[in-house]
């Protein structure tokens, strides 16, 4: 009876049966918001953050690496309540809170006055990465988002932002962009017409926010509920039109009647003047009316559009009051552009950037490999790119994986030393490999 107990019933031993013969997969998707980069947006994406950084140098700008993750110490001192609530949050091994950044901007001024504090000023600064946030409603419907972005640390005045914002225009021609926009406000516009109505405190951060979002519904209906005066109401509702070329500088001062505001409507037309001198005066279009979502912006802010693309794929502005707050007081300006967003735009053009191309695919048979690795290895040294077979093949399927891997020129070794050089469109030749390795690195195909 005790056996009996013990055996499984028919259904259980079915029910185990199945547990072995039949194992459960794990799900192969990504976590919502992450996602896998194939390798032809992965190379588009790879190009154009080098095409950045190579811009980036042209300019004097040096490349730094910060961390992904940073404490929670250092991101309090940066970042804003709302900027610090969609931080992904972790306890280390140590029993210290840590955060995977959002942003790259604070974990530089951390390092500017760190590591870097005795280096004389003005630096210039570049980095490359990824950012996160639990939000994802902030990168799109992502919650990953790759970064290329510059800073220019101790340097004030509209010299230093006519250069930022030049510098962001040159990099959106550099990664292939044509037909772009460059938006440049100034934060402090806004700042003054707050000072200069009374709302309670939280009733100015709804505005703000409504404003962020050109949500003007919600901004109307937000004053409709507050006492103010009629110039006052009218004044805000206004403020997000004040787009346009010079001419809406005379329009903005006929609205504000605050010093704060009319110093930066100052340094507005200024930076103007100056990014004319730059090259790009056709491509900037003043808009008084932006509200950036991050708490340190103190002066000239801009975002970067390109054709037909409703969201900026370049951010930037003046930050001056970042790096007193971790000890080395500077004034600072920057930008950042969202490599994804390129990276899309380039996908979607008439003419999608061309993709590096396989120079040479090497295939075998019999003796041939130890030849066909040689002849590999000097195409490499050339800067060509060049795949060889992992197993030997007739002449036949030969063409068949080069059409696959989809390469330039197919190199065929037989035992003989010599080998068959096949390109699209000619005749198939025989040559010594000396010869092929020399002619292709001549740039004859």
């Amino acid at each position: 009876m005790l056996v009996d107990s013990l055996a499984p019933a028919a259904d259980d031993a079915n029910m185990l049966r199945i547990s072995v013969t039949e194992p459960v997969h794990p799900q192969l998707g990504t976590v919502p918001g992450f996602r896998d980069l194939l390798p032809a947006e992965a190379e588009i994406l790879r190009e154009a953050q080098e095409s950045l950084l190579t811009e980036m140098r042209r300019w004097g700008y040096r490349h730094v690496i910060t961390p992904l993750v940073e404490s929670m110490e250092v991101l309090d001192l940066g970042l804003g309540v709302e900027q610090r609530r969609r931080l992904f949050k972790f306890t280390d091994g140590h029993g210290d809170v840590v955060a995977l950044v959002g942003e790259r901007t604070v974990p530089v001024a951390r390092l500017v006055a760190g590591k870097l504090r005795t280096a004389p000023l003005p630096l210039r600064l570049c980095y490359a990465g990824p950012v996160l946030s639990t939000d994802e409603s902030r990168f799109h419907q992502r919650r990953e988002t790759y970064q290329v972005g510059a800073e220019l640390v101790g340097a004030s005045g509209p010299v230093a932002d006519a250069e930022v914002i030049a510098l962001a225009a040159r990099c959106m021609e550099a990664t292939g962009i044509r037909r772009y926009q460059i938006d440049v406000g100034h934060a402090e516009f806004f700042h003054g017409i707050m000072d200069a109505v009374s709302l309670p405190d939280e009733t100015k951060a709804a505005v703000r926010l409504a404003l962020a979002a050109r949500d003007f519904v919600a901004l109307e209906a937000l004053l409709e509920g507050t006492p103010l005066k009629s110039a006052e109401h009218e004044l805000l509702l206004k403020f997000p039109a004040l787009r346009g070329g010079p001419e809406i500088l005379d329009a903005a001062r006929a609205l504000v009647r605050n010093k704060r505001s009319e110093a930066a409507l100052g340094e507005l037309s200024r930076v103007r003047e100056l990014l004319v001198d730059h090259g790009i005066g056709d491509v900037v279009n003043l808009d008084l009316g932006a509200i950036r979502d991050f708490d340190y912006y103190t002066g000239i802010i801009f975002e970067g559009y390109g054709p037909d693309f409703g969201r900026p794929v370049a951010q930037g502005g003046r930050y001056d009051g970042l790096l007193a707050r971790f000890g080395r007081p500077a004034p600072a300006t920057g930008f950042m552009v969202q490599l994804d967003l390129v990276s899309e735009m380039l996908t979607r053009a008439p003419r999608p950037p061309a993709l590096p191309r396989l120079d040479a695919a090497i295939a075998w048979t019999g003796s041939g490999l130890s030849s066909a690795l040689r002849l590999a290895s000097t195409l490499r040294l050339f800067g060509m790119r060049a795949v060889v077979d992992t197993e030997s093949r007739s002449p036949g399927a030969a063409k068949d994986w080069w059409q696959a891997v989809g390469a330039a020129n197919l190199l065929y070794f037989r035992a003989a030393p010599t080998v068959t050089w096949t390109s699209a469109g000619k005749r198939a030749r025989t040559l010594p490999a000396e010869q092929v390795a020399a002619r292709l690195a001549g740039g004859d195909a």
